[in-house]
């Protein structure tokens, strides 16, 4: 099944069951299919997220979309593409829900869909295929609670629908929701938000690119730096950053340092003030993986 995201949108075509729509997508490419256009899924069974991990997509409980994009920037000059992403995921939650940016929705550095009390909503996976093709992959949590294959329920999970939900709208056949959005999801079948989300999602997307192509890449030109500034949770938090690919002496993984997030640099890296015996100063976090400290937590 296909249709398009707006009266001249890229082609979004919808599937049952894949692997993974980051997957299915790179078999249309194989197949000839021209970019932009969009593969979404009722169900993954090989899900993956930022790092490998994996992301629970139960069958008709999330929203998974992939966007295929083709790019006339090279590679070093697509470092913003991942956290315009986060801003094209806000946009659309704000648009089709009325969730607010920040005080009830916003990205944990870089790009993690998070409400503001700290728990995951989605999350956004940006790989290239070829020199030109880039895929960007956005999971939601339509409904929840959310489990993981094995049954055991998803830690600190956020979800649009279901007991606990960010939505007050139940939809078709769902439970009540929790307060949340001003009942803008009133009256739709959990279908008909998936594809109002996806038809949503696939239009920011499409903008988000389209600045930064044509500011060549540069955040701060295309105004992508400042809407992100303004969306992301994690600057003012203190964080601990998990380094990633760094190896110390005798080839041990660099330990973890803690500190406070201080801003959005004009490239996207976190910068954080490290804190600490091991070391201090102003660091601007470019691969690693950040994480929240809750208040009164210590490092």
């Amino acid at each position: 099944m296909t249709s398009r995201a707006g009266t001249a949108g890229p082609v979004i075509m919808r599937r049952g069951t894949v692997t993974s729509t980051q997957d299915e997508a790179t078999l249309q490419l194989r197949d000839g299919r021209e970019p932009p256009f969009a593969l979404t899924a009722r169900h993954q069974t090989a899900g993956r997220g930022r790092l490998g991990r994996a992301f629970a997509s139960p069958e008709d409980s999330s929203v998974s979309l992939t966007y295929v994009h083709r790019s006339g920037l090279p590679p070093a000059e697509r470092g913003w593409f991942p956290l315009a992403a986060g801003l094209a995921a806000v946009t659309a939650l704000g648009e089709v829900l009325g969730l607010r940016a920040t005080a009830e929705i916003g990205l944990k550095w870089p790009n993690d869909l998070h409400t503001a009390d700290g728990r995951k909503l989605g999350g956004i996976l940006v790989e290239g295929r070829g020199a030109q093709t880039v895929l960007v992959g956005i999971g939601l949590n339509l409904r929840g609670p959310v489990h993981q294959q094995d049954g055991s329920a998803v830690p600190d999970a956020a979800w649009l629908r279901g007991e606990g939900g960010l939505c007050s709208g139940s939809g078709s056949g769902s439970g009540s929701g929790s307060a949340g959005s001003a009942g803008a999801a009133d009256g739709l079948s959990d279908q008909e938000l998936r594809e109002r989300l996806e038809e949503s999602l696939v239009t920011a997307l499409a903008q988000e690119l389209a600045r930064l192509e044509s500011a060549s890449g540069d955040g701060i030109r295309s105004g992508t730096h400042d809407r992100y500034t303004v969306t992301c949770l994690t600057v003012g938090r203190h964080v601990r950053v998990d380094p990633l690919g760094d190896l110390g002496t005798g080839g041990a993984r660099s330990s973890s340092w803690f500190g406070l997030a201080r801003g959005v640099d004009g490239h996207g890296r976190l910068v954080v003030d490290r804190e600490g015996p091991e070391g201090s100063g102003q660091v601007a976090v470019d691969v690693g993986d950040v994480r929240h400290l809750r208040l009164g937590q210590s490092p």
